[in-house]
């Protein structure tokens, strides 16, 4: 009896989002938007720009009109690591050159199949919203999700930042 109900709790909490973010932020989807691309700190390649991929979807989803993507330049594709100091200051010159509400940052800590006989998608954000041009800090939040065996990695990442993003923007 004792498996039993262990096995149904691992069940009720297999899959579920973990979120810890601002509390009452709620952001106008009028204006303009910008993405950053996401630090990378995982050892998969490109996680970081898949996530912000995402980013730019999932406001759309939610009604943003206006959203633009840091442009990839210098055909840094597979090498790019927003977190190299050269990169911070080109992407600060690039948001401050541009006419924009928000600005959306932030870092990819996990974005992986577990290893095992499942190999369960799992994935870890931390988003930051600040608006312009005070630059102030008005969101901040991190998820993590562990998918089921058959979830892709994107729909897995797709419902963490989905989380994170749909009680922020009205």
């Amino acid at each position: 009896m004792r498996v039993l109900i262990a096995v149904m709790l691992m069940i009720a909490v297999a899959g579920c989002t973990h979120v810890r973010s601002s509390k009452g932020v709620n952001l106008s989807a009028e204006g303009t938007w910008l993405v950053l691309p996401l630090v990378n700190r995982t050892a998969t390649p490109q996680a970081g720009l898949r996530g912000s991929a995402i980013v730019e979807a999932v406001l759309y989803r939610h009604g943003v009109e206006r959203v633009e993507v840091y442009p990839e330049t210098d055909n840094e594709g597979v090498l790019f690591e927003a977190s190299s100091s050269a990169s911070r200051n080109k992407m600060a010159q690039w948001v401050s050159a541009q006419n924009a509400n928000y600005v959306v940052s932030g870092v990819v800590h996990e974005w992986r199949y577990k290893t095992g006989v499942d190999g369960e998608p799992a994935v870890g954000v931390m988003l930051e919203i600040r608006e312009l041009p005070s630059n102030k800090i008005v969101y901040s939040g991190t998820a993590s999700r562990a998918g089921w065996a058959r979830d892709s990695l994107s729909e897995t990442g797709q419902k963490v930042i989905d989380k994170l993003l749909k009680s922020v923007v009205d």
